[in-house]
């Protein structure tokens, strides 16, 4: 359960990165496009990230319920 604990705040620490970096790449997008900058990058690590972290966390979640509903929690 620990490793589990470990994975889940993991993903919400990528998470939260995720969120930082599209923020900033958001504010500082005409900066970039000015210095002739691409974003390629970046948009390959935010995609990763976001499927990675919301798949655990989704994960997690479902886990949670099971454990205090005590009931098979299922997706589909």
């Amino acid at each position: 359960m620990f490793a589990l604990a470990g994975l889940a705040a993991a993903a919400l620490v990528l998470f939260i990165t995720a969120i930082g970096v599209t923020i900033w790449l958001y504010r500082s997008r005409e900066q970039r496009r000015a210095d002739g900058k691409t974003n390629v990058g970046w948009i390959v690590f935010l995609v990763i990230a976001y499927l990675l972290s919301i798949s655990y966390l989704a994960f997690f979640i479902l886990l949670l319920v099971s454990t205090f509903t005590g009931e098979s929690v299922t997706v589909g």
